[in-house]
């Protein structure tokens, strides 16, 4: 074998002398511990200014669970005191901006889902980049967060941070008397003749969770708009605007599957014939969203800005998320932390993220553009 020519070897001895220089070398080690200490140092400062500020106001999406999961922030920092509101999904934003038209900066913190961020926050320049916010190393460090690295729903990455990553697909309902679920392996089984006027779905063009759904059909590749199509111009599906009256009808057997359905633990309290298909199991690719209340922003012009940096530390770090992720799970609702150093046992183990499994992103500004979706609704629902 040729032996390696001096340059090679010059090569490898620098190499050799950098690494003892950044293992040994005490000015190398201090300018790394000041580096340390000067992020540490900032932190105290801005707890402390934060105590002098002495609460944080953060804008909730409504939803069970999430004042509870915000309230153990006060546990921490006794000094700072939660001042909360919430919506439903639709008056979100408008409300938010007609208060800042009106010149009232009311809100630090806006944990609220990624649509509203992205679709009326970001263009309005509503927000402060979160970025510089990030305060605690153990946030920063990427290799703590799923497929290392930090994931933003907004174009510059750097305004919307999405700490939740559940694996979400479309509910899908059955009247257990009318069907039988080995007979379903896919969402294209829907289109079988024997379905036809057997469907009932809740109205995808409606906010919230239906046309969170169809969002989802329409990009997952398997499915998609000829999926949609087929289904809303083939089968005869009747399309309701109420979760409680679409799951009666399922219940009594008027209709034999129910699309978009919510609060079927009501119904199963009750002893009724419904149940759920287990979807996440099905052949389509499965898809990551981090759903109503997975990101977070910083509202700029805050009125506690030291607070809602504090905050925003707490809620991303390892303690802050497997708070929230304990707190937020239910039987209707699976909350699964992009952080990866955290335990997972709320999130049912057959639906939880996989290592090296293919998942649908939902959350980026491309998948997240409701426009194309509603214009497809549009033109088939109108057929």
């Amino acid at each position: 074998m040729k032996p390696p020519s001096l340059k090679v070897r010059l090569l490898v001895r620098l190499c050799a002398l950098l690494l003892f220089n950044l293992s040994f070398n005490p000015f190398l080690t201090d300018v790394v511990r000041g580096a340390e200490l000067k992020s540490d140092s900032e932190w105290q400062r801005t707890v402390e200014a934060a105590k002098k500020e002495g609460k944080v106001a953060v804008f909730l999406y409504q939803r069970e669970n999430i004042e509870a999961a915000v309230r153990v922030f006060e546990k921490k920092f006794p000094d700072i005191q939660v001042v909360s509101a919430s919506t439903p999904a639709a008056e979100t934003g408008p409300r938010l901006m007609a208060e800042r038209r009106g010149g009232k900066f009311l809100w630090d913190v806006c944990l609220c889902g990624p649509t509203t961020p992205l679709t009326v926050l970001y263009p309005a320049k509503a927000m402060d980049p979160i970025k510089p916010a990030l305060l605690l190393a153990e946030i920063t460090d990427v290799t703590k967060w799923w497929d290392g690295k930090h994931h933003y729903m907004d174009p510059e990455g750097n305004h919307v941070f999405v700490f939740v990553g559940s694996v979400d697909m479309p509910n899908l309902f059955y009247n257990k008397n009318l069907v039988d679920p080995n007979e379903f392996k896919s969402y294209w089984d829907m289109i079988k003749t024997k379905w036809r006027g057997k469907i009932v779905a809740v109205d995808p063009r409606q906010p919230g969770r239906p046309r969170v759904g169809a969002r989802i059909l329409y990009n997952v590749p398997d499915l998609g708009d000829k999926f949609l199509t087929r289904l809303f111009t083939e089968t005869d599906v009747v399309l309701s605007r109420e979760d409680r009256q679409a799951l009666d009808w399922l219940a009594v057997g008027k209709y034999a599957l129910c699309l978009f359905c919510g609060n079927i633990e009501a119904a199963t309290a009750q002893g009724l014939p419904v149940a759920e298909f287990e979807v996440y199991r099905w052949r389509e690719t499965p898809a990551i969203s981090s759903g109503s209340n997975g990101s977070i922003a910083l509202m700029n012009q805050a009125p506690h800005p030291n607070a809602a940096r504090v905050f925003i530390n707490w809620l991303l770090s390892r303690e802050g998320q497997a708070s929230f992720q304990k707190i937020m799970n239910s039987a209707d609702l699976l909350v699964e932390s992009m952080r990866v150093d955290i335990a997972k046992d709320p999130v049912p183990a057959a639906q939880r993220r996989v290592a090296g499994t293919k998942y649908i992103i939902m959350d980026t500004p491309e998948r997240s553009n409701q426009e194309p979706v509603n214009k497809l609704l549009k033109e088939i629902i109108r057929k």
